[in-house]
Formats: structure tokens, sequence, C-alpha cells
């Protein structure tokens, strides 16, 4: 799944918020979560790719759901979305 030579860690703030690295700065980055796992790509083609290998039913459907609502969005109205979509998937069960 690409190169995985060096693993960091990094904490996240009171806000929510963790720093990648300098020269990510004022980029668009896709964000997607599966499970426990939060994938970051500047590629929504290789995102979406990723998402179907870690679970090829569920997060796929529902990240092309979102996208369907939304058209082309902005990261953060992704993840307000997600959050939504997560909450009443969670109250059907």
């Amino acid at each position: 799944m690409g190169n995985t030579k060096e693993m960091n860690v990094r904490r996240v703030d009171a806000k929510g918020r963790v720093y990648l690295s300098r020269k990510l700065r004022g980029s668009e980055l896709y964000m997607v979560e599966v499970d426990d796992v939060i994938l970051l790509s500047a590629s929504r083609e290789r995102i979406l790719s990723a998402v179907e290998r870690l679970a090829p039913c569920n997060a796929l459907k529902e990240y092309l759901a979102l996208l369907e609502e939304l058209g082309e969005p902005a990261p953060k109205e992704v993840e307000e979305l997600a959050r939504a979509r997560a909450w009443r998937s969670a109250e059907r069960q």
C-alpha cells in the first residue's frame, strides 16, 4: 500500500488538529475514516482505491454517497457529513 519505511507519531491538539508536514502547508487533501483508520490523500482516485481495499463494501459506499450528495465538496464539508452519516448509521443498528 505504498511506502511504509517511516512511521511517525503525531499528537492531536485540543481543537482536533494534527500537524502533518510543512511541505503540505496550503494543500487540499481528501480524508476518509475506515473504522479506526484515517486516510489522507491529495488524489481522490488513490484514496478511493485505498478505501476499496480496506473496506470494500461499507466505507466506499458511504464515501461515494457523500460525493453524490455534495458534488465536489471541500474537505470540511466531507468531514461534517461523514460524522452526521455515521451517527444516523449507528442509530439504525
